[in-house]
């Protein structure tokens, strides 16, 4: 028994000795249980919210010297971020160049006007002239052989019988007049007539009177002159018309065509001067540009101008010049939004927008407008049809598909997730800027599905787009738990009985969250999420280990010899 107590406490002493020792644990660590996962493919970007229907408002106004790349100036623009109705005035553009110009051209155009009635006139008046002219020389050709002989045979007859009946007629009128005045004076006489009245009857009287004293007189010229006269001058005419009918043959061609050329080249100076008049008024009313809808106004703003770049940084302001074609303002449809954003290069192949394809609408539409048989109808016709083609572009293709799944959240409203999907992405990538001009993106448009109140144009948004690869059953870690690089390998670090050591590991598909691992963990593994720390840690570890003793200086020493001088005493 005196022996045991002794025994005890060697073994227990021994047994302390030699027992595995552990490591303390790490509170600090952040562990993540490595199993199995369903990893989908996200992609997660930034953007802006813009509308998915915007009215551009461009100028129109083409410059008005050569040579000069500026239209005209802002004469008056509404403020930005203004709320509009269809119609209002938003931008005023200085045409008082214009003005001027219309009045010159004016100017031009009256007077070409008068130029091409009085050409035109003057044709008509040379080709009824030339047409009269012609028909009486034909007429004087037919009928001057049969003239004499019809006049000698029978025309004379005729008109001696004509003249006597008119004198006879004549006769007739005068005694039924005679007749009317007396009975006007029984009515002048019992009151049922003026005496005004009964004159104008009276005055009919006296040119029944003068009518038949001039078919008689008409009755003796018949007789007595005109025959004689008519014969003779039947027989002149036999040989007079064919020489006058030559020669104004001759004579109306040469001034028709003269008349033609001339209304031709008038005509062509009015249109030419009518067509620039016209264009100027136009160019007036393209001054004053109105709100195609209600809505908010945005001002245009470009990517090269947003990030400095461009050859021209185009300002919407009083006084400001714009160009042709330069887009001033938007007015956005608020009820249904998008977002605007970039995508890298590396993910572009994994990302699909909406699948569209022809109808053939518009083929069908222009080819129906080729078998129209007027020249004029068929450029009416197109022309019409440009004009209102953008109307009618819903009709021409067919939606197939829909864009790939993605959740929006706006920064103005970080509690709600809306839901939306791929609308478009650019096949062709951006412009960069100067400070990554090394990085390609290429913009993808997101549509928001969802509607909600009070979003505005250039709100701030993060999306997440859902792509079409994904992975059942994978083993998978927080990104944050994985360090390295490419060219010198990935890893991570997992927790042992040891404490934690650096594992090497092979990735496969990620998203935002999470990464898959093909080779490097099994499961139930323990990786720690916050790897950093361990780094810093072994940089300190192996920092003292290599760092040499400081050397000691000639003043320390002396302050040591003292030390000990003093401690001996």
């Amino acid at each position: 028994m005196a022996f045991l107590i002794p025994a005890i406490i060697v073994v227990a002493a021994f047994s302390l000795y030699f027992w595995p020792r552990t490591k303390p644990v790490r509170i600090d660590l952040i562990t993540h249980v490595v199993k199995p996962e369903k990893l989908q493919v996200t992609i997660l970007e930034r953007g802006t919210l813009e509308a998915l229907d915007n009215k551009d408002i461009v100028c129109q106004v083409r410059s008005g010297s050569k040579g000069s790349s500026f239209s005209t100036t802002i004469k008056w623009v509404i403020d930005d971020g203004s709320h509009v109705k269809q119609n209002d005035l938003i931008v005023e553009l200085d045409d008082s160049g214009l003005q001027e110009q219309l009045k010159s051209q004016q100017i031009a155009r009256d007077r070409a006007r008068n130029d091409f009635i009085q050409a035109e006139a003057n044709y008509d008046i040379v080709k009824s002239q030339n047409e009269s002219d012609i028909a009486t020389a034909e007429i004087a050709i037919e009928l001057s052989a049969l003239d004499l002989e019809k006049f000698q045979e029978g025309d004379y007859k005729q008109q001696l019988a004509e003249v006597e009946g008119r004198f006879f007629m004549a006769e007739s009128d005068l005694s039924m007049w005679n007749d009317r005045d007396v009975w006007l004076d029984r009515m002048v006489s019992k009151g049922y007539l003026t005496p005004k009245q009964a004159l104008a009857d009276r005055f009919k009287l006296k040119s029944a009177e003068f009518s038949v004293e001039k078919v008689k007189e008409e009755l003796r010229v018949l007789k007595d002159y005109t025959k004689k006269r008519t014969l003779t001058e039947l027989k002149s005419k036999k040989d007079e018309s064919k020489r006058a009918k030559d020669r104004l043959s001759t004579q109306s061609k040469s001034k028709e065509i003269q008349g033609i050329n001339d209304t031709l080249t008038k005509k062509s100076i009015f249109s030419k001067e009518e067509l620039r008049f016209k264009d100027i008024e136009d160019e007036i009313k393209k001054c004053y540009l109105l709100a195609p809808q209600d809505g908010l106004v945005v001002y245009y703003v470009s990517e090269q101008a947003r990030f400095g770049s461009g050859s021209q940084q185009a300002t919407i302001a009083q006084g400001e010049p714009v160009r042709e074609g330069q887009k001033l303002m938007r007015i956005p449809n608020l009820t249904h939004m998008m977002v605007n954003t970039k995508v890298h290069e590396a993910m572009r192949n994994r990302i699909r927008g909406d699948q569209w394809k022809k109808t053939g609408y518009g083929e069908i539409r222009l080819a129906g407008l080729s078998l129209m048989s007027q020249p004029l109808g068929v450029i009416t016709a197109q022309a019409a049809y440009f004009e209102v083609h953008n109307d009618f572009t819903d009709k021409e293709q067919e939606l197939i598909d829909n864009g790939l799944p993605a959740t929006i959240r706006i920064d103005s409203f970080p509690d709600k997730v809306m839901q939306g999907h791929v609308k478009h992405v650019d096949e062709v990538a951006s412009q960069s800027d100067w400070l990554t001009s090394d990085v390609r993106v290429y913009r993808t448009l997101i549509s928001i599905d969802e509607s909600l109140p009070d979003l505005k144009p250039g709100m701030s948004a993060s999306v997440t787009i859902y792509t079409d690869t994904k992975a059942d059953d994978v083993l998978a870690i927080p990104v944050q738990a994985v360090l390295g690089n490419t060219q010198s390998g990935f890893f991570c670090f997992t927790l042992t009985p040891d404490g934690p050591i650096e594992k090497a590991i092979k990735l496969g598909v990620s998203n935002e969250k999470m990464i898959e691992i093909k080779d490097g963990l099994n499961e139930n593994d323990v990786v720690v999420l916050n790897p950093k720390s361990l780094s810093r840690d072994a940089k300190k570890d192996s920092s003292k280990a290599e760092k040499p003793d400081a050397p000691t200086s000639p003043g320390s020493k002396k302050k040591d010899k003292k030390s000990k001088t003093k401690s001996a005493e």
